[in-house]
């Protein structure tokens, strides 16, 4: 019997010891499956952090931006590191990366018994850019952004508008494209059609560009171009070949062409044609500053300009000052052909043309308004094999 009571007493001591063994192992279970999800919410916004960090490449607000991303996910800007370019794994040293590390303290619960009151969770991400797969981009943040028929089989389009009408068509007119992608929401009446289905909700887009503004001085500009006859005018271009040159503004009336040799033209003041001229111009941009300046594309002659295909504005059409927001209207009459991008980010842009004009052309805009039924629209990559588009990826 004493022997019996003796066995029952080691059975107890036993059962408490494997109990409390059992409770640690409970206990550590549950510190670490909670810093798991710690884990994965810091993976999250470290990868949400370096893709907003990499949207403002190119504007010196790297830091801003991938602190702002992390604290609308829940993780303090006093966590986050941004290294440009990375320190560390494949990509260290590389300018075209950026990394971004989340570290912070997350609290234990039961492992303080064990004298662990906390522990380091961390996570990091790498990004990049890389050639943007859209060619239409309108960044207004309010109203319609997108009115009219478009048609682009081979890209995208995202719409930054958080109206419910971000998108608006009517009538028997169609919008489509490879995807469509809107922060608010699209309307339709008539028999019109929008394919494919746009994908509402999305976050805003980044300005895909980035581009100085040609430096000029306006005391020093040409005096305006005005041409109101018949004849035929090659204007002066730059000194040098794809160099840049000013004039306060610029008007083509009459019926006479109009050549622009290869450069960049600062037109400090208006933009109007209204004649019946051809205008032409291979290897041309046109900058118009911030300011009063209008510039309406509306003669019946055709237009054949093209952007340059290397250079400081490798790309770029038209360049409407960022901070400007006039509107600018382009109508392409007969066999225009317009090759480049159009880049306006806070104007509205109105497009008209003929059902043989041709626009091969991408677009970044604060709104972009169609007239139905009279354009063909193209994205520009095909033609000149490059864009200076591009979008955030993650690397790492």
């Amino acid at each position: 019997m004493k022997r019996l009571g003796n066995d029952v007493g080691q059975v107890s001591i036993l059962t408490v010891l494997c109990l409390t063994c059992l409770l640690g192992f409970v206990a550590f279970a549950v510190d670490v499956g909670i810093l798991l999800r710690a884990k994965q919410v810091a993976q999250t916004a470290a990868d949400s952090a370096v893709m907003a960090a990499v949207a403002e490449f190119n504007y010196g607000d790297m830091t801003a931006a991938a602190n702002a991303d992390a604290v609308q996910n829940g993780v303090p800007a006093s966590a986050v590191t941004v290294n440009y370019p990375p320190l560390y794994g494949p990509h260290a040293g590389n300018s075209s990366y950026v990394e971004v590390i989340i570290s912070q303290s997350q609290p234990t619960f039961f492992m303080k018994m064990f004298k662990r009151s906390s522990m380091t969770v961390a996570a990091r991400a790498v990004a990049t850019t890389v050639p943007s797969p859209n060619c239409v981009y309108t960044l207004g943040s309010a109203g319609t952004d997108i009115g009219g028929n478009l048609t682009l089989p081979n890209c995208s389009i995202l719409v930054d508008s958080s109206s419910s009408n971000a998108l608006n068509l009517t009538g028997s007119g169609s919008i489509s494209a490879k995807s469509i992608g809107i922060v608010g929401g699209y309307t339709k009446t008539g028999s019109g059609t929008i394919s494919p289905t746009p994908v509402t909700g999305m976050t805003a887009v980044s300005d895909p560009l980035s581009l100085t503004a040609p430096a000029f001085n306006a005391g020093s500009c040409n005096a305006g171009i005005s041409y109101t006859d018949s004849t035929s005018h090659t204007v002066t271009g730059p000194s040098t070949p794809g160099g840049t040159i000013c004039y306060n503004g610029f008007s083509n009336t009459g019926s006479g062409s109009v050549t622009f040799p290869a450069g960049t033209y600062i037109i400090n003041g208006d933009f109007k044609t209204t004649g019946s001229g051809n205008l032409s111009g291979t290897g041309v941009t046109f900058y118009l500053p911030s300011g009063s300046n209008k510039f309406s594309v509306a003669g019946s002659g055709d237009l054949t300009l093209s952007a340059p295909t290397s250079g400081t504005y490798s790309g770029i059409l038209f360049y409407q000052d960022s901070g400007d927001t006039q509107e600018m209207s382009i109508t392409a009459s007969g066999a225009s052909n317009l090759s480049g991008i159009v880049y306006a980010p806070t104007a509205e842009l109105d497009l008209t043309g003929s059902n043989s004009a041709a626009f091969n052309t991408d677009i970044v805009v604060g709104s972009l308004n169609i007239t139905p039924g009279s354009i063909n629209l193209s994205d520009y990559v095909p033609l000149a094999g490059s864009s200076p588009l591009s979008s955030p990826r993650l690397a790492e």
